[in-house]
């Protein structure tokens, strides 16, 4: 009898040490072979908002699409305010894990507690994207942290560089069976602090403030005297804080990659208008990356692609935000003297820029489609 108590308590023990799986309720771990999956990487409320609103709006158009909301259970970007602003809103597309495991900067670069789950969430999508946010710590790429630098989500951080690592592979470990090696034509993109967290896993580093470290510029009032397309944030905002200034600016980029124009049907002498809402940018360029895009006067970054995997792209300007592409969204100031307010999404047509948005959209969808495609073939 005792043998047989100590059996059932052994059993017990076992069928308790997993009673809390790591996917959540909705997701099963299973290839739906109907779905296209992407995945989103911490996306926070705001990113899901516009990730819902391009969806709708067939601005990421693919009708048998799914989503998969990935998040790391330490990060300062929270899992349960992405998840009730889900079920708040019905969203039946939107499918959520969490992924648990200790890192630090010594186990980011190699397998760690967290290599498994990486693992599955890629074998199990078509495309994944990285998201804006706040600052890398300097210490995770070998600097001293400057006055400017602002540290909120350190655990984010060590999250997604070791995920970016996981897929890319990078100059810290060079002998590490990254996953991109398997399936080369798997779509990935990063978007702003996306961008140089990608630069960063794969052995790069940043800028830590473009107008000091750049420019040599150290005061706001010299900042703002700048011409518009070496603004990267709207800096009026900081001496005008009860004007309800807008946090975003809008400048020109180059793209001087000519497969990237031809991709995305750019004609001759076209410099599409962005925006941009960052003060740190990519410097020293990591494994295999390479330079798309730079500001027009060329000291900036502003878009990498991967010299070994073709649908690996990332921007330091955002063609995400939902004003960008909702034509009743608010009217705004740009700077404190303006006399025409202009919505986002209005300043974009001004521009001749809109449809640059749009055929970036439809060029990342493309290569999830195709990808999809090739994994069921």
């Amino acid at each position: 009898m005792k043998k047989i108590a100590l059996l059932f308590s052994i059993l017990f023990i076992i069928g308790k040490s997993y009673s809390n799986p790591i996917v959540t309720e909705n997701y099963t771990g299973e290839v739906n072979t109907e779905k296209i999956r992407i995945v989103l990487v911490d996306p926070d409320v705001f990113y899901l908002k516009s990730v819902v609103y391009m969806t709708n709006h067939d601005i990421i158009n693919a009708d048998n699409i799914e989503y998969l909301a990935v998040f790391y259970t330490k990060s300062e970007i929270k899992y349960s305010a992405a998840k009730n602003f889900v079920d708040e809103n019905d969203i039946k597309f939107i499918k959520f894990k969490e992924i648990y495991g200790n890192l630090n900067i010594k186990s980011i670069y190699k397998k760690n507690e967290c290599t498994n789950d990486f693992k599955e969430v890629f074998n199990n999508s078509d495309g994944i994207i990285f998201f804006g946010g706040w600052d890398i710590p300097p210490f995770f790429y070998g600097q001293k942290t400057e006055l400017t630098t602002r540290i909120n989500t350190p655990n984010r951080h060590l999250f997604e560089l070791s995920f970016l690592f996981h897929l890319l592979g990078g100059n810290q470990n060079n002998n590490f069976n990254n996953f991109l090696e398997e399936k080369p034509n798997y779509p990935v993109m990063g978007i702003c602090l996306g961008m140089q967290s990608l630069n960063v896993a794969t052995g790069g580093d940043i800028y830590q403030d473009i107008p000091s470290d750049i420019y040599g510029l150290k005061y706001v009032e010299d900042v703002i005297n700048l011409s518009p397309d070496q603004m990267h944030k709207n800096y009026n905002k900081l001496l005008y804080p009860e004007a309800e200034i807008d946090n975003h600016s809008f400048h020109h980029v180059k793209i001087i990659n000519q497969k990237v124009r031809k991709k995305l049907k750019m004609k001759n002498g076209f410099n599409p208008m962005v925006a941009s809402s960052h003060h740190q940018a990519v410097k020293n360029l990591g494994k295999n990356i390479e330079v798309a895009a730079t500001s027009m006067d060329g000291k900036v970054i502003e878009m990498l692609i991967h010299k070994k995997y073709p649908n690996v792209i990332a921007t330091q300007f955002h063609p995400e935000f939902i004003y960008l592409h909702d034509p009743d969204s608010k009217k705004r100031k740009f700077s404190p003297d303006e006399k025409e307010l202009l919505s986002e999404h209005e300043i974009l047509i001004k521009n001749k820029s809109y449809q640059f948005n749009l055929d970036f959209w439809a060029l990342f969808i493309a290569s999830v489609k195709t990808f999809n495609k090739q994994a069921k073939s």
